[in-house]
């Protein structure tokens, strides 16, 4: 089931992979100036790529208030209805979308399926949705 239009999220997850040759300063200082998410959201966690490389994974947790602005943001950029974005929406109405990492570092927005900033907006099921899912 596709929710309506009145969305409400109660919280979104951002995660992205900062590969060895990427700046992840500049990165995150170009999410905040275009996307508003500040860099003291994201927590940093060093790995090894499958080559040995080395990778940084940022994730962020986002408020409810915070998460329904991003969204509005990332809408309005994309140019997009919520129903243009249903191909993203599972069964209990989280929209996944990923962002192309490279155009977000130029100031624009688009999706992506490649090098991502992957975000996962979490719906705040009301009675009546959860209602819907079970029917």
């Amino acid at each position: 089931m596709i929710p309506n239009e009145n969305n409400d999220f109660s919280s979104a997850e951002i995660r992205i992979i900062v590969h060895a040759t990427e700046d992840r300063d500049k990165i995150l200082e170009h999410l905040n100036s275009t996307l508003s998410v500040p860099p003291h959201n994201f927590s940093t966690m060093a790995t090894e790529g499958h080559w040995g490389n080395k990778i940084l994974l940022l994730t962020a947790i986002l408020s409810k208030n915070n998460t329904n602005s991003l969204y509005m943001k990332v809408r309005t950029y994309l140019n997009k209805s919520y129903s243009e974005l249903s191909n993203f929406i599972d069964e209990k109405g989280n929209l996944y979308i990923r962002l192309d990492k490279q155009r977000i570092c130029r100031g624009k927005v688009s999706l992506s399926d490649g090098d991502s900033v992957r975000i996962k907006f979490r719906r705040v099921l009301t009675h009546e949705f959860r209602r819907s899912l079970v029917e």
